[in-house]
């Protein structure tokens, strides 16, 4: 069994999300990330966002990519740009874990929850969105400190 073990499991709650998406190689380095993230950040708050609260959603992932989501939790979709990516979040467990350290490692703590922990535990991924979890006042682009990870399960 991994060391790695969740912080926490939570239920989560409708979400609706609004923010840049973008598909990432699987072997690219966190640069593509870290760009995406300050594009996102020069948006400034968006129409009807709610809190200061960031995403970074997974989904769509293939043998050789995933698509990455910047997002806000916003009230509605009807005031935002249609080249916005909007995403629904439905209502799942999660399983919730925390990555310390900089971005530079993030991808390391996600390939040691779903290629260890979650092989090795008595959950399945449920196939919805998985995201990062970043505070007020969290950075993104150059996160530090702690970051939860939240993945999905049944």
């Amino acid at each position: 069994m991994s060391a790695l073990t969740p912080l926490r499991f939570e239920d989560g709650r409708l979400m609706l999300l609004a923010g840049l998406r973008q598909r990432h190689a699987l072997t690219e380095n966190d640069a593509g990330l870290g760009e995406q993230w300050r594009r996102f950040e020069e948006l400034g708050p968006l129409p009807g966002q709610v809190g200061e609260r960031r995403y970074g959603v997974m989904c769509g992932a293939d043998a050789q990519s995933f698509e990455y989501r910047c997002a806000v939790e916003v009230i509605a979709f009807d005031e935002h740009d249609p080249g916005l990516g909007r995403m629904r979040i439905t209502p799942q467990r999660y399983a919730v874990f925390a990555h310390r350290g900089t971005a530079a490692t993030l991808g390391k703590t996600w390939r040691a929850i779903l290629f260890d922990w979650l092989p090795n535990s008595s959950y399945r991924s449920a196939h919805r969105p998985d995201f990062e979890l970043y505070g007020a006042g969290q950075e993104p682009a150059r996160p530090d400190g702690e970051i939860e990870i939240w993945v999905a399960i049944v």
